[in-house]
């Protein structure tokens, strides 16, 4: 069974944490060893370790309202916090001054705050100025402040609101693939009809081409929102309306349709839609009415009533 010891990290001569708990901004130190928790004792890969990490300290910032970086350079910077101390580590057996130098160095910013500050948070208007003394109190010395003042209230507000931008982005990515799929699948007239028949009117004389021409163009495919089939292919398919338009103005596009002569929007499509249902029910309590025969006469026990009905 290996010691605490052998797990610990060179250098730093501390073992990969479970949680970052601290009141305060994670530093250099917590992360690199969250980082190497997830890499070396979780199994995970350089680039899953860093995404774990740092969907671990962003919620850190959150909560204090001061606007972070965006997580690509998060990664990024965690990334190359990762590879400064792993280029120690391969000189760790050479006895030279620089590296026992750099060495320290490394070792005294590990103490620092790791910093996913935006970098022009200090001169945004919006934010309020005990955020920013907080922020540079951190920057000179993590160890003086804590976030055991910060608003409580605030703090869910700002973490709510990150998950919700996270839901309805997610959402609007699964719409979107799902718009894309059914317009792959959509069977559309495609062009290939009208270069076949191409050399057949060139045989024909210049004013039979012109009238022929004019005759296709007449009967060239068309669609329209209030289709009752492509109204109950949207049901069937259980598109939003959003869903439907977005699909309905690409099949346009590809039929030839000039979509900006036609007035389709989320409004229009809804109102064509309940009112396709509308029409749907009716034929179907039509249809079932002419099922059902006028009269019926009903038997019990196989006798017939003793008395005629009509």
């Amino acid at each position: 069974m290996a010691t605490r010891a052998a797990s610990n990290l060179w250098l730093i001569d501390k073992a990969p944490i479970d949680e970052i708990t601290e009141a305060r901004l994670p530093s250099k130190e917590q992360v690199l060893l969250r980082y190497y928790h997830h890499h070396r004792e979780m199994g995970k890969t350089a680039s899953g370790s860093t995404k774990a990490v740092v969907e671990e300290v962003l919620p850190f910032w959150s909560r204090t309202g001061i606007p972070t970086t965006t997580v690509i350079h998060a990664g990024t910077k965690l990334s190359k916090l990762v590879k400064a101390y792993n280029d120690l580590k391969k000189n760790k057996n050479k006895d030279r001054p620089k590296h026992r130098m750099d060495e320290e160095i490394f070792k005294r910013d590990l103490k620092e705050i790791f910093n996913l500050a935006h970098s022009s948070s200090l001169q945004r208007a919006d934010m309020k100025d005990e955020d920013k003394e907080f922020l540079r109190s951190q920057r000179e010395d993590r160890g003086e402040s804590s976030m055991a003042g910060i608003d409580l209230v605030t703090a869910k507000k700002v973490e709510k609101q990150v998950e919700r931008g996270t839901r309805l982005k997610r959402l609007r990515e699964r719409e979107d693939s799902g718009i894309a799929r059914l317009t792959e699948r959509a069977e559309i007239p495609s062009q290939s009809s009208s270069s076949s028949s191409s050399p057949v009117s060139t045989t024909s004389s210049p004013a039979r081409g012109s009238r022929s021409q004019r005759k296709k163009l007449k009967q060239s495919p068309s669609i329209s929102v209030k289709d009752l089939n492509l109204i109950s292919t949207w049901d069937r398919e259980k598109l939003s309306v959003r869903q439907a338009m977005s699909t309905f103005a690409a099949t346009a596009q590809v039929l030839g349709m000039d979509i900006g002569s036609m007035a389709v929007s989320k409004s229009t499509v809804h109102r064509a839609r309940i009112a396709g249902r509308e029409q749907a029910a009716e034929k179907i309590v039509e249809l079932r009415n002419q099922e059902i025969p006028e009269r019926l006469v009903l038997h019990w026990d196989g006798k017939t009533p003793p008395v005629p009905l009509w």
